[in-house]
């Protein structure tokens, strides 16, 4: 073996070659080194983000429940297992104390900014991916692990984790499908067990379940994604004044925000290269190196960490990304409880397959492609 291979295999972010110099990134990239730098700005910790506005099942993140289905239905995430294969020592804080808009110097190999750089290259090489169109659909295939609160009285409760499969078309109107099957029911705690030995010890199956919804009834992430510019600083300027999407200040929502947008696929690929840049300047962002989800899967993981003192906690949001199309394959969440140091994750999401498709039924995304 010679020292280049040497060299490649130690790396754990593989990064592409580099892109000609008349490319949307060479041209990002360059307008980043004129930028001049902006005044610095304090990390901020503490306080948990908000209450979404739609639900993404399968998601917690440390208080924030995200759904990529909004059917008016409460459903919390679940304990469960994404494996890290490969956990850079410590973590690596990204570049604390800078503001959103701020441009960053060379990134060193093996850094968050390697990371995202090489992730931002991959999205600017992807082909664009239309929205569905009429009678078009946006098809997902994800596979999770859920809580379900069971309630048999005013003082009788019960927590049950399932892994969920779950398949959703959603139109561009917001109608649309989803079928969920239920399996693998756990009792969380010995609470929840007496719980439910309190309420008769009932079946804990969930049948399955087949809905359709009419226009205006499904959301998908953000809307008019679109509409947003590929141009890194103006979008930052958005991100950071919540014109995207609303919330609280801070970088922990940056980056929960940053994984809303990235969820979807059909978002241009020049916007989606300048989303991984913006992203690159959120401070307290970490990169996990090799993180494997729950389907043997592996990705570049990145996570940001908050800290929640006054409930004792310390909340660990983590996104997992195709090296090689920059989609994200998985996410999950970790609550590490300061007082005894245990660490629970308390969700996580494997996106098996996703793409437009040409009816409520089919499962085969235009064009043959969609797989992450």
């Amino acid at each position: 073996m010679n020292i280049e291979n040497l060299i490649a295999d130690a790396n754990p972010v593989p990064l592409a070659s580099v892109a000609d110099g008349s490319s949307p990134q060479a041209q990002r990239t360059l307008a980043q080194i004129m930028v001049p730098q902006h005044g610095e700005a304090a990390a901020h910790v503490g306080s948990p983000p908000h209450a979404a506005r739609w639900q993404r099942s399968g998601r917690s993140t440390a208080g924030r429940r995200l759904a990529r289905v909004s059917v008016g239905v409460a459903v919390s995430a679940a304990a469960a297992a994404l494996v890290m294969t490969q956990l850079a020592s410590g973590g690596h804080e990204g570049r604390k104390n800078v503001a959103l808009p701020h441009a960053s110097p060379s990134p060193r190999p093996g850094t968050v900014a390697a990371a995202l750089g090489s992730l931002s290259l991959a999205a600017d090489r992807q082909p664009v991916e239309s929205p569905p169109g009429p009678g078009q659909f946006e098809y997902t295939d994800s596979s999770a692990l859920n809580w379900i609160d069971s309630y048999s009285g005013p003082t009788t409760s019960y927590n049950v984790s399932y892994t969920v499969r779950r398949q959703t078309w959603i139109g561009s109107d917001g109608s649309g499908r989803l079928v969920e099957t239920y399996s693998n029911p756990q009792l969380g705690t010995a609470k929840d067990r007496a719980g439910w030995i309190a309420a008769g010890r009932p079946s804990l199956a969930v049948p399955p379940a087949d809905s359709t919804f009419r226009p205006g009834q499904l959301t998908d992430g953000p809307p008019n994604l679109n509409r947003l510019p590929d141009d890194p600083a103006k979008l930052a300027a958005l991100l950071e004044a919540r014109k995207i999407e609303g919330g609280p200040k801070g970088p922990a929502e940056d980056f929960v925000q940053i994984g809303d947008m990235l969820r979807e696929d059909y978002v241009p690929p020049a916007l989606r290269a300048a989303i991984f840049t913006v992203a690159e300047r959120i401070p307290g962002v970490r990169l996990l190196g090799t993180v494997t989800d729950h389907d043997g899967r592996s990705g570049i993981g990145l996570a940001y960490v908050s800290h929640y003192l006054a409930r004792g906690e310390i909340g660990k949001s983590v996104l997992v990304f195709d090296p090689k199309t920059s989609k994200m394959i998985a996410e999950e969440t970790l609550v590490t409880y300061t007082k005894t140091g245990k660490t629970v994750r308390t969700g996580w999401t494997d996106y098996l397959k996703s793409g437009v498709v040409d009816s409520e039924s089919s499962t085969d995304p235009v064009g043959g492609a969609g797989a992450a």
